[in-house]
């Protein structure tokens, strides 16, 4: 019998052992620490999905990096709201890019203290909730959840949601989110608030109207601009001008004329370098010929009718744009803007406009099918065909020689109606709304256009006995076949 004792590690090598773990453990703690403090330090983020609508725009990119103040961002959000986690993912790519924003979010639901206190420093009301917050230089501006998303109506199929016969629902299409924030967050940190002053007397449709006629979402898309809208009656004798602070002036299809004073007025206006945006009604030209004619344009009492582009409800569906910033984004997002009976705007011979100093673009064309009456109606008289410009802008720089940013800019638009609460969300005619102001305010950066985010919606409908044929299918025949298989394996098995 063998009696003698297994060989054991001396003490020396016990602890030598135990040093070098020791070692081993602190170099890998070390070489992680340093790992982490080079990739916080020196990093970079890939948007690896394939979606361009899961990244933000070039213009918010360029807006957050010329960020260089704290701005206090607030989601004052329920936040079971379905929208929530789209609000919150978007606004954090906003903070990682610049980390001067600083983002919190407050559930007024459940956190009363909080709540109260937003409710008193923003001086929201106590039913106001659902709000994103930008706040910074002792101002703020508050994004709404009704501006956040388009909503369209569909009809529900019978049976769906318990309704037997089909009733219309309304249904999220598209996500504003983006454009709405980098509106704010422009707002709070360049304190840009251009005024603009609306043109009334004349019969036009009012701004703040939520009819079918009226302008309400175009003058709520004035308000995502960060613009101060005030009206303005030329008529009156009490106002020798068009004021000196006015950056924009509107004239939106009037339909009686413009008195010569009036007429001399917005000339003079733009004689100094101002800023207009004119839109033509269908049924009048409130006597513009003279004034556009001097600045280039002619336009007459007839209306287009375009066979190759027109709809079932009579609208004109048109995509063919010159090159221009106003339309360029529409050109490139293949969009198309929808009017209804515009009319021609003609610009001048080159040799003319170029004598006055003017540069005349076309923006919007018909197709060479296009037809001109001077009767819309019953008795249309064919006066021309071929095609039409809808659209023109024109530009003068009133200091010659004398480099200036300040030059006149006038976009004159032969249809009204693409503007109204109606027309306003077809096709292209927001983003033209859009394009047409930021160019008149020459504003470039605002000019790269931010395009809504669709919200996809998918639903499975089926008929009762196709309901039947399914439930048969996912509860009796697969766990029966599920279990035949196991069966025959078994069988297989004790064979």
């Amino acid at each position: 019998m063998n009696d003698a004792k297994p060989d054991s590690f001396s003490a020396r090598h016990r602890w030598s052992g135990w040093v070098n773990l020791a070692c081993a453990t602190a170099a890998v703690l070390l070489l992680a620490g340093v790992l982490n403090y080079l990739s916080h330090r020196h990093h970079t983020r890939a948007e690896w999905a394939g979606d361009s609508n899961r990244t933000l725009s070039p213009r918010t990119k360029q807006l957050l990096s010329q960020v260089t103040n704290e701005v206090q961002v607030i989601i004052f959000y329920d936040q079971d709201e379905s929208i929530y986690p789209m609000v919150e993912t978007m606004l954090q790519q906003y903070v990682h890019l610049n980390r001067n924003l600083k983002l919190s979010s407050v559930n007024p639901l459940k956190q009363p203290k909080d709540a109260e206190r937003i409710l008193q420093t923003y001086h929201l009301s106590p039913q106001q909730r659902n709000v994103v917050i930008f706040s910074a230089n002792n101002q703020h501006q508050i994004v709404p959840h009704a501006q956040l998303t388009q909503t369209e109506q569909r009809r529900q199929a019978p049976g769906e949601s318990g309704n037997p016969g089909g009733a219309i629902a309304f249904e999220r299409t598209a996500f504003w989110g983006e454009r709405m924030f980098t509106s704010a967050l422009r707002a709070v940190t360049t304190g840009d608030f251009p005024v603009v002053y609306w043109v009334t007397g004349h019969g036009e449709k009012s701004i703040i109207s939520s009819g079918s006629d009226g302008y309400l979402k175009f003058g709520k898309l004035l308000g995502e601009m960060n613009v101060k809208i005030r009206e303005l009656d030329l008529k009156n004798e009490t106002v020798p001008a068009v004021p000196d602070n006015c950056q924009l002036l509107i004239l939106a299809g009037p339909r009686t004329g413009l008195t010569q004073k009036e007429q001399r007025k917005i000339h003079q206006y733009l004689t100094n370098g101002g800023r207009m945006l004119i839109t033509l009604h269908q049924e009048a030209r409130a006597d513009l010929e003279h004034l556009l004619y001097r600045w280039g344009l002619k336009v007459g009492d007839l209306t287009v009718d375009d066979p190759e582009n027109r709809l079932g409800d009579g609208s004109l569906s048109l995509d063919a744009y010159e090159p221009h910033p106003v339309v360029q984004a529409l050109q490139r997002g293949k969009l198309s803007v929808r009017m209804l009976q515009p009319r021609p705007i003609k610009p001048l011979p080159e040799y003319q406009t170029a004598a006055a100093g003017l540069k005349v673009n076309q923006l919007i064309l018909t197709s060479p099918e296009a037809v001109a009456y001077r009767n819309p109606g019953l008795r249309q008289i064919k006066e021309a065909e071929g095609t039409f410009c809808l659209a023109a802008a024109v530009e003068k720089d009133p200091l010659k020689g004398v480099q200036s940013d300040h030059h006149a800019r006038l976009v004159v638009i032969g249809d009204s109606d693409f503007l109204d609460n109606l027309m306003f969300d077809r096709d292209g005619n927001r983003e033209l709304a859009w394009h047409s102001v930021n160019w008149l305010l020459a504003r470039p950066l605002m000019m790269q256009g931010i395009g809504p985010r669709p919200i996809h919606t998918y639903r499975f409908e089926f008929r009762s006995n196709e309901f039947w044929k399914m439930a048969g299918l996912l509860v009796g025949v697969m766990p029966a076949g599920t279990l035949f298989l196991g069966l025959m394996i078994w069988l297989r098995r004790r064979t």
